[in-house]
């Protein structure tokens, strides 16, 4: 059985090279506190993409970026400066075999186009920029790149959501329209260059407890062929996220997160600042994150779930929208710590735990339990048939404050406040579907002592045969856990991550996470402060890059 192993040393015989003291294969760039510009794409063999802003300005309202390509043992191989506007973000990648498309939104001008995608050709040391528009007050949603074709979905106050494509080589666009109905919000989009179609999956958001989920089909050259509208959409119960995946022609599956959402409050729901707010992660980007110095509770409108959902499309015909609630998941409550949550355990009427041998049908389950969690989601995966769904659980914390206060008179007497400590991952959820849309297993891993005011993707997983190991990168530290189906193969165990320097001591971390590089190697990321009382300045804050091999 394959493990992860934390050795961050390109080897081939690792005692060896451990023995001569080689350094680990790490790259380290200094990253003031609190600073978070950096972003990395993997190129395979071929190496990583590392690109952030620069402090020095081009011009006017202008910074540069820059774009470091290093091969796949961290060394630079070269190096460019491209000048943007100092309102462009970043806000995702998508890589081929020989180039990596990286998407920026200029959120503040369009006079120029306020769309750029730039296409990275690592073997050629190539970078070249295209530009097109989306109306100026429209949020992103996703990005899709087929056959030298770029699609951007994206959503837009007061107005209907779309979907721009232009081609990379030509610049001809296409606008595609999703739907004249108000309240409509784009979820995902796909491209399928085989079947040459393009999908769009949205819902309309009718109030606080009713929505209705659809999928378009378009043909690549921008008509609209048809809308699949699913039955069995249960009332109070929301989408909150979803993605299409087309499997042949006329078939697919359709899968995501839902939450028992009633809301108690007379005020004008508002279906847009309830999907983007400032709280809520933006489920389309791995690299996309919320960072947070203060929080209140009531102001956080983030869309809370409460289980997976799947329906199939067959021979061009939508079906029944199943419901799987995380209540009737395999020992769900040993990974719950939420109280809120924990708080719907029925101690007295609580089911036997099923076997990995019982069939998991969408009866198993209770669909009335709102367990309301915050959920960071993943895109679905798919091995060996199945569909895999993952999700990771969080929650706000706070500590008490209190303090003397005085009256008139001069009495004292205690007032006591909350201070927002962060927000706490408690685990990960993970099922697998078939191409029917039943779930066949599920499973979760729990996530320990991660406490962070920035929000982003923590777990991955890789398949070894029947397998799947889980993990994520925090406090320094790999945490693996290996699985089959409802099994847990072997329990959660932790490895430390190799520093610089041997004498290096970690001392606070944040957005640390980790994904898979090429072949049997992982890349570990994230912030670190640094103490090292053997150098001369002995304290650094950096933004590292590690390798690490799967054995």
């Amino acid at each position: 059985m394959k493990k992860l192993l934390v050795l961050a040393f390109f080897v081939l015989s690792a005692v060896s090279l451990l023995a001569q003291g080689a350094p680990p294969l790490r790259l380290e760039i200094p990253a003031p506190a609190n600073s978070d510009p950096f972003n990395y794409v993997t190129a395979g063999p071929y190496g990583v993409c590392v690109f952030y802003p620069t402090i020095n300005e081009s011009g006017k309202d202008s910074v540069n970026w820059s774009f470091v390509m290093t091969d796949n043992k961290l060394k630079e191989q070269w190096y460019r400066l491209v000048p943007l506007h100092k309102d462009v973000t970043y806000l995702k990648s998508l890589s081929t075999r020989n180039a990596i498309y990286l998407l920026f939104h200029d959120t503040k001008r369009n006079k120029d186009g306020n769309i750029f995608v730039f296409m990275v050709i690592p073997r050629l040391k190539v970078i070249t920029e295209h530009r097109a528009s989306i109306p100026e007050k429209a949020d992103v949603v996703d990005f899709d790149i087929s056959n030298d074709v770029a699609y951007i979905g994206y959503n837009n106050r007061k107005n209907q959501p779309g979907i721009m494509g232009f081609s990379l080589v030509t610049g001809e666009k296409n606008n595609y329209e999703i739907t004249s109905e108000k309240d409509a919000l784009l979820l995902d989009i796909s491209a399928d260059s085989t079947q040459q179609k393009l999908y769009a999956t949205y819902k309309i958001q009718y109030s606080s407890s009713s929505n209705h989920l659809f999928v378009n089909q378009y043909k690549i050259a921008g008509a609209l062929e048809k809308t699949f509208d699913f039955s069995g959409q249960a009332e109070k119960k929301n989408f909150n996220s979803a993605q299409y995946i087309s499997q042949s022609e006329g078939n697919g599956i359709i899968a995501g997160t839902y939450g028992f959402n009633v809301t108690n409050t007379r005020r004008q729901y508002d279906y847009y600042d309830n999907y983007y707010n400032s709280y809520y992660y933006n489920y389309y980007s791995p690299y996309y994150y919320s960072r947070q110095s203060s929080y209140d509770a009531n102001e956080d409108k983030t869309p809370v779930s409460d289980g997976y959902f799947t329906a199939v499309v067959k021979n061009g015909v939508a079906g029944k929208i199943k419901y799987f609630n995380f209540s009737g998941f395999s020992n769900a409550y040993k990974y719950i710590t939420d109280p809120s949550a924990l708080r719907l355990k029925n101690k007295a009427t609580r089911k036997k735990e099923k076997s990995a041998t019982e069939e998991l049908s969408e009866e198993t389950f209770d669909n009335e339990k709102t367990l309301n969690l915050r959920l960071i989601t993943h895109d679905i995966m798919i091995n060996n048939g199945q569909f895999i769904i993952t999700s990771e659980a969080y929650s706000p914390e706070y500590h008490t404050n209190t303090q003397m206060s005085y009256d008139y008179y001069g009495r004292a007497f205690p007032t006591s406040y909350q201070v927002f400590d962060g927000f706490r991952y408690s685990h990960a959820f993970i099922a697998g579907f078939d191409s029917s849309g039943n779930m066949l297993w599920n499973n979760g891993m729990e996530m320990r002592d991660i406490l962070t005011k920035y929000l982003n993707r923590k777990l991955n997983f890789v398949f070894d045969k029947d397998e799947i190991v889980l993990f994520y990168n925090a406090n320094n530290k790999v945490a693996s856990k290996v699985i089959k189906g409802n099994t847990i193969v072997d329990n959660t165990s932790y490895t430390s991550l190799v520093p610089l320097r041997n004498t290096d001591q970690p001392i606070d971390e944040y957005l640390s996470t980790i994904e898979h590089w090429y072949d049997d190697y992982f890349i570990a990321s994230g912030y670190q402060a640094i103490r090292n009382n053997y150098l001369e300045s002995n304290k650094r804050n950096v933004f590292y890059i590690s390798k690490m091999a799967f054995r």
